[in-house]
Order: C-alpha cells, then structure tokens, then sequence
C-alpha cells in the first residue's frame, strides 16, 4: 500500500478505540476510497465520502434510524468522541462494521422477490425520518415534473440539432427514427402525474418524509448466512415516494431481460405489496414513471453529453438499441398491468 494512504489511514483510525493490524486498499477513486482495515475487533470497512458535513451527519443520522427500525445495514463505528465521522485535512472519513455476504442475483427468483421485499421493508422503516441538521441532502420529491420537463427539452434540443447536421453517423440516426416515438411517451407519463393523486401523494409525504435509496440494486444488497438482506451505500439517500427506487429496479431487471415481462413484474410488485402496501392510485404512479423513456434518455445524454468518453463508438450504439428494444417492448405490459392491478393491491 502507498505510504501516503498508509499515513492517511492511520490518522483517521486513531480517532477510534481500535488497533490497526493490516490495511487493504479496495478501492480509490479520487474523492472516493475505500479501505479494508483488520483491528483488534476484526476487519472494519473505511471510507473516503465526498460530501459534507451535513450530508454526512444525515446519513449517519438515516443508517441509525434505518437499523432501529429493523433494517440490515452495516453500522457506523463511532469516535472516541461519539462522532460518526473524521474530518481530516477538509476531507472527511466514516467508519463502518463489516458484512459479509453473497450478492443477490435477478435471474434467481428467490433472490429478486427478497430484493423486492427487503427494498418494501426499507421504504417503512424510513417513514417519519427528520433531518438532525433540519436541512435533507437531497428531497427530490418535489422535482418530478421539472426534471421531465426538462429531459424532453434536452431530447428537442438534440432533435432540432442533428436534423440540421450532415454528417450524421449510426447513433444519430437511430436517434432520429425512435425520438419522437419516445418523446410521446414522454408526454404521457406527465400527464399521468398531472392526476390530483400524485400531488397528494407527494403532500402528505412532505409530512410524513419517506426515504429512497436510488440504487437499491444487487451491487449494493448481500444475502447473508440466514438469508436476510443486507442493504449498502446510503450515499445518495433522498426524501421521495417509494415510486422511485419500484421503477429503477423494474428497468434493471427487464433491461437484462431485454424485453418487459407482465408475469415477473407482478410477481414482484406482489413481493413489495406483501411489507408495504400501496394503493392502486399508487400503483398508476408507478406506471406513469416507468412510461417516462428513463432508459433511452439516460444511454443518449451519455453519448451526446460525453458522460462515457472512454465507451467505444460500437458500445454506445449497442447500447442504445438494447435501450430501445427494452422501452418499445413496455407499452402492452404496462397496460395489462392496469387491468390487473387488483391481482397487486389484494395480494394478501
């Protein structure tokens, strides 16, 4: 290990009633690092967050009450002082227990219902959080219909452009077929939430405060040796309706699968339904988002805002269309969806 890392590390656990033994270097991404360190009490995992302190002390705050009200995640090993963090030459450190587990798997139906579940159980055990600091690090609840808006911008922006550009290539065109067809989905999913029942949904959740993951994926879950899920990553944690992480795993999954399936989605939303049970006016919430096109936006802002400058052309390309079979294939699944949602909603 770098010396400096060395030097870095031990610095910080001396904050904390430990004894360091070997540190590992797992990962490090500039404003991010993470470091396995064996002690006198075993391995602890330690990371460089970039945030600040009141970001921090929430998710310290969050991971607390989130392990209060029965979720698995791995505690926040406190100072000497009863700090939750370490501010070290402006940056700042927290400490956290190991766990150990296997990585869920969405093809395994077991595991995808236990992610469903455990990522119900999340959203309930989150209700009624208050910020210590009186301020959220991140309430995307009320920005739903100004941050569509202004993907559809962006998406004529792009159109008006490439339609005056000559030299179009592979993605451009592809672009050009299918961007009218997914700005219409687009306008369909506003004007589902223009319903009085999202803007009530999102009043009484002002009140009431739930918290989203936003990455409540298997890259961030374990299962451990007696099957329970255990939940990482409380980076990004935000206040919004539960809708938000139902949607994101829902486009994973299916986007692996390549195609919607009606009989999984149910079999998942019945999972959810089972721990934290939404109306059906909730439900067509739901389907209102995942009738946004989430995914062709997010592979086209990649490629024409340079977010994946090291992707080979023929990736982007690939992608898009794997984007695009997956958004095309939705439209006869979210409808029978609705005419079943009593399935859901009375799934006891």
């Amino acid at each position: 290990m770098d010396a400096i890392f060395e030097e870095v590390v031990t610095r910080v656990i001396s904050h904390y009633p430990l004894e360091v033994r070997q540190i590992y270097l797992l990962s490090y991404k500039g404003k991010k690092a993470v470091w396995s360190i064996e002690t006198n009490i075993g391995e602890v995992i330690l990371k460089k967050v970039p945030f600040n302190k009141d970001h921090i002390t929430f998710m310290v705050h969050a991971i607390d009450y989130l392990r209060n009200n029965g979720i698995q995640t791995p505690a926040v090993i406190k100072t000497h002082s009863g700090d939750g963090f370490v501010k070290l030459d402006e940056e700042y450190f927290v400490l956290f227990e190991a766990v150990y587990g296997k990585s869920p798997e969405y093809k395994f139906e077991n595991d995808l219902l236990l992610i469903l579940k455990g990522m119900a159980a999340f959203h309930k055990a989150s209700k009624g959080i208050e910020s210590p600091t009186g301020k959220f690090p991140s309430f995307l609840l009320t920005e739903w219909k100004t941050d569509m808006q202004k993907r559809v911008e962006k998406l004529l922006a792009w159109k008006k452009q490439l339609s005056q550009t000559k030299d179009k290539n592979k993605f451009d065109h592809q672009f050009l077929t299918l961007v009218d067809t997914f700005l219409k989905q687009a306008q369909a999913s506003l004007n589902r939430l223009n319903d009085p029942s999202f803007d009530r949904w999102v009043d009484e959740t002002k009140v009431t405060k739930t918290l989203c993951h936003q990455d409540f994926a298997a890259g961030n879950l374990a299962i451990g040796s007696k099957g329970s899920l255990y939940v990482f990553d409380m980076d990004s944690l935000t206040v919004d309706i539960p809708v938000r992480d139902m949607r994101k795993i829902l486009n994973k999954v299916m986007k692996k699968a390549a195609a919607w399936d009606i009989e999984l989605m149910i079999k998942m939303m019945k999972a959810y339904q089972e721990v934290n049970p939404l109306t059906k006016e909730q439900y067509l919430i739901l389907v209102a988002d995942i009738q946004f096109p989430h995914l062709f936006y997010g592979q086209v802002s990649k490629y024409y805002e340079n977010r994946e400058a090291k992707w080979p052309f023929k990736k982007h390309v690939d992608r898009l269309n794997k984007m695009i079979a997956t958004e095309l294939s939705k439209e006869s699944v979210l409808q029978e969806f609705v005419t079943r949602l009593d399935e859901v909603v009375n799934h006891e």
